[in-house]
């Protein structure tokens, strides 16, 4: 928040300085708003680049690229030489910006609860508010007195020191403040689903997420042109006669008043916002529409209560020179009091425009909570920087097109009062969001949910992977009983240390199945190492006679009897599995002389069985994602299931083969007029009396010459695709 507030400054920093810009670069009037709108637009185009890449990358390193950014672009614009040079600064700091409001606000969503976020965003609303004021503040007054480069140095400097803190600060886990992933939290397991290409139609298709969007782009343009043009239009037409040394900042202060009930409206319609949206989930958008519907008349009246400030009818005595710097407060503050006193409509002006401002901040202060709200935790950054677009080219076209309606309309007043009317679509897309964010918040509590359930699932998968990882140590470990005492007792270590962190995180984490059954693993190996050490112990000595050692000898083969009838790794079952798909197919091949159907049949089943092997064994292996830091004995039980995983994937791509080439030759004794019923016939017959299908065929359907030749040659195929599927295979039965 401190660095969003440092950051938003230098959004609006150059527009006290306008006139001495022009008196510098001499640039005509009508482009001076160029580099602003150049900033305002590049930072929208990078707010959804950097927005994408916040749900896909580390937040943290993005967060500093961005601070680096804006940094070395204030820094530029406090040393421009020229004003293409200062348009070019301000582009840069306008991508450094782009990319600390996604991440800013993703990191921010991840930190605060649910019913907590309008109140955190609306104060950020707040700081994005006092900051604005305070970067045209240092502008205003200190520009004047040290240059209108000094704030830009002054605020890069304090910017390089909270990039220097950001080190030291620790993001939190995406989707950690969600109440359906906060069982994730409490078992420190991370919500690991990030952003993809395809999901960005997804977010644009939410309607929530488009009635804002493109209420931002509305409601942004009558803000825009009081934010930028208000002291302007006060300082030129209104207060113009006012002595030099304190118009511009006289002009600031009335319009920074209105200011003050922004700030009123964030803090207290944000909080109103949490407390409606623990009653109901909706009450966020309902409270932004009522507001924007309430803010707009009063700042019609607002603007209708400003008037020509005249020096004549002001009781104070000016100085006929340049008022001195040291007495420049002193006359301010006594001609603020002054027209407050002779001019009361200027009271009025400060009542409805701080009512006005109050309801105008009910949609900003809510808005960012709702876009939150209905958006998965890894597409709020890339959401928040739609919003951020729409709001960006809004006001990006609007400085652009800014002095055309000053012209075509007649005046600075003409154009803010004609601003009013984009506020009405706003407020038709907020009341159709009011609609439709019922539903999205249910979707979007519906996938945390199930991904929950998901992430668990895939823990406990993860645990029964590394527990099947001890099983198997444990049964290769019998390779090494008689050869290699030392491996044996390594491999044993290896699987104790599994069940023993298998064991741990089933405690911690309350799963008391995996936990019972690591347990029970971690005793049993135990007791197989002490009693094999204390065997491998005794035939060390070499004073043992033969028949001792044959004694202790038969005691290991006990020891390797005992780990042989022990539980089986899945691996090892995988073995099996894929042992018996192959021997469907040896059935297949002798049902091809009875049977066709259910030879078929028997082809189905090993496909089914390879694709069950292919696919858990593809788990397995996902698991795994480097394999540089695996120990030796790992890095082989890996090769293994590696191994075994491209046997499948032969055996299933030639079974599948065998399975059409199967379903051709079907086709074709169709064609010969023998069909699926009559194949069932047929097979009853050669099953009850054990005769060859082939003759039945032929003596059924083979009465002319060309059909019994065809039928032969049809059958011959047979043979010849079972002939050739272990060409097709290309793999060895045996696993090792």
């Amino acid at each position: 928040m401190l660095l969003l507030f440092v950051s938003i400054a230098c959004a609006n920093m150059l527009i006290p300085s306008y006139a001495s810009v022009q008196l510098e670069f001499l640039v005509p009037e009508a482009l001076l708003a160029i580099p602003d709108a150049f900033f305002v637009l590049v930072s929208a185009f990078f707010a959804l680049i950097w927005g994408y890449y916040t749900d896909r990358v580390d937040r943290s390193k993005l967060i500093m690229a961005g601070a680096f950014s804006w940094t070395i672009g204030m820094l530029l614009t406090a040393f421009s030489i020229n004003y293409e040079m200062l348009i070019i600064s301000r582009m840069l700091s306008g991508a450094g910006l782009g990319c600390v409001l996604p991440v800013g606000y993703s990191i921010i969503s991840d930190s605060i609860p649910p019913d907590e976020r309008s109140g955190w965003f609306g104060t950020l609303a707040i700081l994005s508010s006092v900051s604005n004021g305070i970067g045209q503040a240092l502008s205003s007054f200190l520009g004047p007195i040290l240059t209108w480069r000094f704030p830009f140095f002054l605020l890069s400097v304090i910017s390089i020191v909270i990039v220097f803190i950001l080190f030291f600060v620790k993001i939190p886990q995406r989707g950690a403040r969600e109440e359906e992933l906060i069982e994730l939290a409490q078992m420190d397991l991370e919500y690991q689903y990030t952003i993809s290409k395809k999901d960005l139609s997804s977010i644009v298709k939410k309607k929530t997420n488009r009635y804002l969007i493109i209420q931002s782009f509305f409601s942004i343009i009558p803000g825009t042109i009081t934010i930028f043009f208000l002291t302007s239009m006060l300082n030129i037409y209104y207060f113009n006669e006012l002595p030099i040394e304190i118009r511009l900042q006289t002009a600031t202060i009335f319009a920074g008043l209105l200011g003050v009930g922004y700030i009123l409206g964030n803090s207290i319609l944000s909080y109103l916002g949490d407390i409606l949206y623990r009653k109901n989930k909706k009450n966020r958008t309902r409270l932004a529409a009522i507001c924007l519907i309430l803010s707009v008349p009063f700042y019609v009246i607002t603007l209708l209560l400003i008037s020509p400030i005249q020096i004549a009818n002001l009781d104070i005595s000016y100085p006929t020179g340049p008022i001195e710097t040291s007495e420049i407060a002193r006359y301010m503050f006594l001609t603020i009091g002054e027209i407050f006193s002779k001019y009361p409509n200027y009271i009025y002006y400060l009542i409805f425009g701080l009512i006005g401002t109050i309801f105008s901040a009910g949609p900003v202060a809510n808005r960012n909570a709702v876009m939150i709200d209905i958006n998965l935790p890894e597409h709020r950054g890339t959401s928040v920087s739609f919003l951020n677009l729409s709001e960006q080219v809004g006001k990006g076209l609007t400085l652009l097109i800014s002095y055309f309606l000053i012209t075509f309309l007649g005046s600075i007043f003409q154009m803010m009062l004609f601003s009013t009317l984009f506020w009405i679509p706003a407020i038709v897309m907020w009341i159709l969001a009011t609609r439709t964010v019922g539903k999205d918040l249910n979707v979007k509590s519906m996938i945390l949910s199930e991904r929950k359930q998901i992430s668990l699932l895939d823990y406990i998968f993860e645990l029964e992977i590394q527990m099947d990882r001890g099983i198997q140590k444990i049964h290769d470990a019998r390779y090494y009983i008689f050869s290699d005492s030392k491996k044996f007792d390594a491999l044993l270590s290896d699987a104790i240390k599994i069940f023993n962190y298998c064991e741990r995180e089933g405690e911690n984490r309350s799963i008391t199945n995996i936990g019972e059954k690591c347990r029970k693993l971690n005793v049993r190996a135990k007791s197989i190492k002490q009693m094999a050490n204390q065997i491998f112990k005794i035939l060390k000595n070499e004073d043992l006679s033969a028949k001792e050692r044959d004694i202790l000898s038969e005691d290991l083969r006990q020891i390797d009897l005992m780990i042989a009838e022990g539980k089986k790794s899945t691996f090892g079952e995988l073995q099996i599995y894929y042992e018996d798909a192959y021997l469907k197919i040896i059935e297949a091949r002798l049902l091809r002389k009875n049977d066709l159907l259910k030879c078929m049949s028997k082809i189905i089943d090993a496909i089914k069985i390879y694709e069950r092997v292919k696919n858990l064994l593809n788990e397995r292996l996902e698991v795994i994602n480097d394999t540089s830091d695996l120990p030796q004995e790992d890095l082989v039980a890996y090769e293994k299931e590696k191994k075994l995983y491209h046997k499948a994937s032969e055996s299933l791509k030639a079974t599948i083969k065998l399975k059409e080439e199967f379903k051709g030759i079907f086709k074709k004794l169709e064609e010969k007029g023998i069909m699926k019923a009559d194949l069932m016939k047929i097979s009853e017959l050669t099953n009850e009396y054990d005769v060859n299908l082939s003759d039945i065929i032929l003596e059924t359907f083979g009465q002319d010459k060309e059909t019994k030749n065809a039928i032969l040659k049809i059958i011959k195929e047979i043979d010849i695709v079972f002939n050739k599927y272990d060409d097709w295979k290309e793999v060895e039965l045996n696993v090792f």
